[in-house]
């Protein structure tokens, strides 16, 4: 007796070495897509018990360094210059009037600071799009802040600029209230 594969051996072998081939290559190609990597953006924060500092990418490949004195409340900034390799920009702001403390007030105050990123359509200054965090580990209270950003500015001349305060979050016993001094929204002209 003749078995029915016994002439289609060759068939069988071409089936399954088309199934094989399609199988490998669906799966390759699903592998393919897992292995492409997605845009990977670290921000990077440490603190002590004197200083606090973050990294933050401020656009068009530029990097900023903040760092927060606990002591005098003093948050600078130093962005390098990607010509120059060079400090060629500074920022500079008290954040203790921000988060209510009164002169003389701050006795051995310890802060949070961490940044994060956005997308902000507010003030007339061009952003960078990131935003910096302070808080005050004591009270909750967080203030948050804009970083002018121009990147032409970064690598032409040095510049120092002010941080915009954006608004002040007090967790305990208030929500969000605008700080004094907070960057108003842009009203869109109809």
């Amino acid at each position: 007796m003749k078995s029915v594969w016994s002439g289609g051996s060759s068939f069988v072998a071409t089936a399954v070495a088309v199934g094989l081939v399609a199988a490998g290559v669906s799966i390759g190609l699903g592998m393919g897509r897992l292995a492409v990597p997605g845009r990977v953006q670290a921000l990077t924060s440490l603190a002590d018990e004197a200083f606090a500092v973050c990294t933050v990418p401020l656009g068009s490949g530029v990097e900023g360094l903040f760092m927060l004195d606990f002591e005098t409340g003093d948050l600078s900034g130093g962005v390098l210059n990607p010509a120059t390799g060079k400090f060629a920009g500074a920022y500079k702001h008290n954040v203790l009037p921000d988060l209510g403390f009164k002169a003389g007030q701050a006795k051995n105050p310890r802060f949070l600071m961490v940044a994060g990123e956005a997308d902000l359509q507010t003030g007339v200054a061009p952003f960078a799009p990131a935003v910096l965090y302070v808080t005050d580990s004591s009270t909750g209270i967080t203030v948050a802040y804009a970083i002018p950003f121009n990147p032409q500015q970064a690598v032409a001349t040095p510049f120092v600029s002010k941080l915009e305060l954006l608004d002040v979050a007090r967790p305990r016993g208030g929500g969000a209230k605008a700080g004094a001094g907070a960057v108003k929204p842009r009203k869109d002209k109809e």
